[in-house]
């Protein structure tokens, strides 16, 4: 049984390494105005993920992209200027007059890359000793690091040349919209030639992520692509009377639902960049709706009632291998508990069926071995994105994986899972994490698996993919069964295990 599982696995693995190289060659090189576009002109608001994907881009769509990137961001989409980059441009200009030194624009600077982020401070301090009151700093403009994005900024005399301290603070106030609850603080340290240098950490490099997220006001636009691998063009058309939007404001308003549209909803947890969990929601779809094209709408509303993501998407409904209508949404959100208000519309508007979830998103940045969500799945298939898009969120390592939605296999089928570990121990630069299958029915062992290793694991991740076939003696006979999976961080010598159950017919 081992030695199935291993073959197998090798195989699986093989293909995961090829489909890396081969989008690793089919990325295009930036061009110089790309590069600069990319790390200096928006270098302070543009998220990790999208930097990915603009670099991995065919060079033709990066134009697209940039439309795209401002759309994005544009809180008032029903006018024809974009506040937000118009006061973008406003803060740039601000930062390259009281910023510069060192023979670089003011803008790109560590100082003023956090204006254009976060505006100007609200508290600052001086050689390590805190300010007075927030905002009454001498010659410090409290800025707009409290203000909705788009809110016109402090640009007060602003600048870490005065004085001669050799540290300094930036404090901005709790603003939970921002994803800083709490605040923020920026530390700067003097440095001979170069000014103020940020004085970086991983919380504060988290901390600012999560700020380039929340302010991505529209995330219904997205770079999602076509079957060939070409960004969408986005839907220029924004009514804030849709159908989909009415229904989601009464939906949330009235906290009634309808099950004219049947639908059940499962989330999976991965974790994202900057302490956020990457959340693919499976929609499963009831009888209700007679076409193959529909509006999927909702919004994830946090514990203090702050609405932090809305989408509403014309969606092509797709069929799994049981005829049942399927659809898929990627979600990114910071760990917590949340409520979903999700709806599905057809074509006419005139049927529709409503849910309210409650959604807790697990913490997955600790220090104890933790394991991602183990997805079950009928398929992986290789399309060369980093991202996932609505209607194909289930995207790991370059493949989208199809869920297995019933755990019910024949003799025919593969036992097939993929996940990722965290937090775990390295030893020289290396981790040692194993993986160990038992299985049983209905209480008796049915064999076990060797202790392997994980395919895939450096210091920053670890993943692996387990392919059992059925067809070997130990799962002819049908029934009840279940695989429990062992993860041993040999470092550490730390384990954890999760069990799954599935029947053979």
């Amino acid at each position: 049984m081992a030695q199935n599982r291993l073959r197998v696995v090798a195989l699986a693995f093989g293909l995961l390494v090829a489909g890396s190289a081969l989008a690793a060659l089919a990325q295009d090189k930036l061009s110089k105005n790309d590069k600069n576009w990319v790390e200096k002109e928006v270098g302070a608001l543009i998220t990790a993920q999208e930097k990915a994907t603009f670099e991995e881009i065919n060079k033709d769509d990066r134009k697209l992209f940039k439309d795209l990137f401002w759309m994005r961001r544009d809180f008032n989409p029903t006018t024809s200027e974009n506040e937000f980059q118009k006061d973008y441009e406003a803060r740039v200009k601000a930062a390259d007059e009281n910023f510069r030194g060192a023979g670089n624009k003011g803008s790109e600077s560590d100082m003023g890359k956090i204006f254009l982020l976060l505006g100007g401070p609200n508290q600052q301090q001086r050689g390590g000793q805190p300010g007075s009151a927030p905002g009454s700093q001498p010659g410090v403009d409290p800025g707009s690091g409290g203000e909705e994005p788009g809110s016109e900024p402090g640009f007060g005399a602003l600048g870490g040349e005065e004085g001669d301290a050799q540290t300094m603070t930036w404090v901005y106030d709790p603003n939970p919209a921002l994803g800083i609850p709490n605040g923020i603080s920026v530390p700067f340290r003097q440095q001979a030639g170069f000014g103020y240098r940020m004085v970086t950490s991983d919380e504060l490099t988290n901390q600012l992520e999560r700020v380039r997220e929340r302010l991505v006001a529209n995330p219904s636009v997205n770079y999602a692509r076509d079957e060939n691998g070409r960004l969408r063009k986005a839907d220029m058309k924004f009514d804030p009377n849709s159908p989909a939007k009415l229904a989601l404001k009464a939906l949330q308003e009235t906290g009634q639902t309808s099950e004219a549209i049947p639908f059940e909803v499962t989330p999976f947890f991965f974790r994202a960049s900057g302490g956020q969990i990457y959340v693919p929601i499976d929609f499963v779809l009831g009888p209700g709706l007679n076409a193959d094209k529909a509006m999927v709408f909702g919004s994830i509303v946090n514990s203090d009632g702050i609405t932090v993501y809305q989408f509403e998407e014309s969606a092509e409904i797709a069929k799994d291998a049981s005829g049942r209508q399927v659809w898929e949404m990627p979600l990114q959100v910071q760990p917590g508990a949340y409520k979903l208000y999700l709806g599905i519309m057809d074509e006419a508007g005139t049927t529709t069926g409503t849910k309210i979830v409650d959604l807790t998103v697990p913490e997955l940045s600790t220090t104890d071995l933790q394991i991602s969500t183990i997805l079950m799945f009928s398929e992986g298939k290789q399309i060369g994105e980093s991202m996932g898009s609505p209607g194909r969120a289930f995207l790991l390592g370059g493949y989208h994986f199809t869920p297995k939605r019933q755990m019910v296999y024949t003799n025919k089928d593969q036992l097939s899972g993929v996940f990722y570990a965290y937090n775990y121990a390295v030893e020289g630069d290396k981790p040692n994490l194993t993986v160990h299958l038992s299985f049983s029915k209905e209480g008796e062992g049915r064999g076990a698996t060797k202790e392997e290793p994980f395919m895939l694991q450096t210091t920053e991740m670890a993943l692996t993919i387990f392919d059992i076939p059925l067809s070997i003696p130990n799962f002819k006979e049908p029934g009840s069964y279940k695989v429990t999976v062992k993860i041993t961080d040999q470092v550490s010598k730390k384990s954890i295990t999760q069990e799954i159950p599935f029947q053979v017919q």
